[in-house]
């Protein structure tokens, strides 16, 4: 991106508003709006933040709930000449205070949201309809940002218990983007149905994709999406519609009788994608299994997954071949051989770097910057493309979530006050994969330490199973032996008339979807809740429910498997739900 250039990314959704003014922009379930209703509020809210002092090259923090208005205020930002900085309402208040200093954000902008942020960070609050006002005057041009010319800083999960943000170019976004939609097939008549959350990078995707072809952008929110809601957000005669999301998500969608069309083009990412989930949606158009670290902008590499090749035993699909001029390298471990080994990857969608850290940042951005050392094991197949095969490290995935188990434990020790914690992963059959943690402490309150890490650390992270440990096993070398933990068996065996009257409850008092692993105190439950969501079990089930049980299971398996206990009815040992 050369000076006095304006961002790609609004380059790109004015090309299409010029083109086609009166089209669908982006609509949610309070209405719709053209192209030239988005670009002139755009522009009005980019002359708000410069009023404000908002220079081209600063970061923006925007905080927003699932409406239109997220977006737009995402392309006001880029259209100011400033960074975006996103944060997400369910964060901790500690969390999003602590990114929102961290990228030096000189404003925050909040839309339908009340949740609080830094005194010190000036504030600009809105609503979707006051956002989307018609402006009186003329939209104003994009101002230019300096080189090189940073989109958007994501802040991911840090190993030293700190997220690090991750800054990425406006040239290296909108070429990802205009490459990706490209390859999937998208065009003026695609419907993208947007579905994560702002604070994941794939989010980038979502938005400027269908902008860039003239397209619309549908956004639905998180309760409606895991309560499986979709509803007409998926029917759209005549024209494609685009889904982006996780295979745990969609795994949750199909167990609640989600029915896909068949024009659907499926992008799935973040996770490994089982040859078995795709059987179930091989009806759909096509399924794409999508890589990429937030460090090489979004994706580095692409597999269309259909039709599926029915003599392949393997049953994880690759993760396929570089997308947008990347390059990959394997870097082979020692007894790997050439074909096994750690993801080298090179190209225009290298980011810039860790904001405040040009130690972490000489570390994984090797060469002088030309290539970033991933920590994904990935593994070279005859056929050429690859398969993810693990990590060095102890990084994992939660959702498609980026989770450094390290931050993990460094807040737990924090809480406690000692370093007598391990965590790791594991994973249920029925659940996935989640947190469990270990603790060497018999003076611990568990239910106290829940309610501590969930001021802390996103709902996400706080772990699902605490255990209690008479010592944390080590090394030779006196470090924690992770391989060593031991977790007892456990069933999770629930009744599936309990657990739907459980989630209803759950959804309707918490106001969050009710996923298996949800913790009640990372959610926000507090006593009256509780009291509350079992008055609605005793009333369902004709029995006397007291609201400890909810304080000593807060995970929501967990609880429906002492319901079911106490109700007595006969379990499933799958989950029945």
């Amino acid at each position: 991106m050369n000076p006095g250039e304006p961002d790609r990314l609004v380059a790109m959704f004015l090309k299409s508003a010029q083109a086609t003014p009166d089209r669908v922009a982006i609509r949610d379930s309070g209405g719709s709006w053209t192209y030239a209703e988005t670009a002139a509020a755009a522009a009005d809210l980019a002359d708000r933040l410069s009023a404000a002092g908002v220079e081209p090259g600063h970061r923006v923090g925007v905080m927003a709930a699932r409406r239109a208005g997220g977006p737009v205020a995402i392309l006001a930002a880029l259209w100011s000449g400033a960074a975006y900085v996103p944060i997400d309402p369910g964060w901790p208040a500690a969390r999003r205070a602590a990114v929102l200093r961290g990228a030096e954000a000189r404003t925050v902008v909040a839309v339908d949201t009340a949740h609080e942020t830094p005194d010190d960070v000036p504030r600009l609050d809105l609503t979707t309809p006051q956002l989307l006002r018609a402006p009186g005057a003329p939209p104003s041009s994009p101002r230019p940002r300096p080189h090189p010319g940073a989109a958007y800083v994501i802040f991911t999960s840090g190993s030293t218990g700190t997220p690090k943000g991750v800054e990425v170019r406006s040239a290296a976004a909108g070429g990802l983007v205009e490459s990706v939609a490209s390859l999937i097939g998208m065009g003026q008549d695609s419907v993208f149905v947007a579905l994560s959350s702002f604070a994941f990078d794939i989010s980038v995707f979502e938005i400027f994709a269908p902008w860039s072809v003239g397209g619309e952008l549908v956004i639905v929110p998180e309760l409606q999406i895991l309560a499986n809601q979709l509803g007409a957000s998926l029917e759209a005669p005549g024209r494609d519609v685009f889904v982006q999301t996780t295979p745990t998500v969609l795994e949750h969608l199909l167990r609640s009788g989600l029915a896909l069309p068949k024009d659907t083009v499926l992008m799935l990412a973040g996770e490994r994608l089982r040859r078995s989930l795709v059987a179930q949606v091989a009806h759909v158009r096509q399924v794409w299994n999508l890589y990429g670290p937030t460090e090489a902008t979004i994706y580095t590499t692409a597999h269309a997954c259909l039709p599926l090749v029915p003599d392949d035993p393997e049953p994880d699909l690759p993760i396929g071949s570089p997308v947008n001029g990347a390059t990959t390298r394997i870097q082979p471990l020692s007894d790997g051989g050439e074909e096994v080994g750690e993801l080298l990857i090179g190209g225009p969608g290298l980011a810039l770097g860790y904001v405040g850290r040009p130690d972490l940042t000489a570390e994984r951005f090797l060469d002088g910057g030309s290539c970033y050392a991933t920590g994904d094991v990935v593994r070279r197949r005859a056929d050429g493309l690859l398969v993810h095969a693990g990590r060095l490290d102890r990084q994992a995935k939660i959702r498609g979530n980026r989770v450094e188990l390290d931050e993990v434990e460094a807040a737990l020790a924090e809480r406690l006050g000692h370093g007598r914690v391990a965590v790791r992963m594991d994973t249920h059959r029925v659940a996935g994969p989640y947190i469990a943690a270990f603790v060497a402490d018999p003076h611990c309150d568990v239910v106290s330490l829940r309610r501590g890490l969930a001021d802390r650390i996103p709902a996400y992270m706080v772990p699902t199973r605490i255990y209690l440990v008479p010592e944390i096993p080590m090394t030779s070398s006196g470090k924690t032996d992770h391989s060593a933990l031991r977790s007892p068996e456990d069933t999770w065996a629930w009744d599936g008339v309990v657990f739907e009257t459980l989630s209803k409850l759950w959804e309707r008092y918490l106001g969050v979807p009710a996923v298996p692993d949800g913790n009640f105190y990372a959610l926000g439950g507090n006593a009256h809740i509780a009291r509350r969501i079992a008055t609605g079990l005793a009333q369902a089930h004709g029995i006397e429910v007291d609201a400890a049980v909810i304080e000593r299971h807060p995970v929501l398996f967990d609880l429906a498997a002492a319901l079911t206990e106490l109700v007595g009815t006969p379990t499933q040992a799958d989950g029945g739900a």
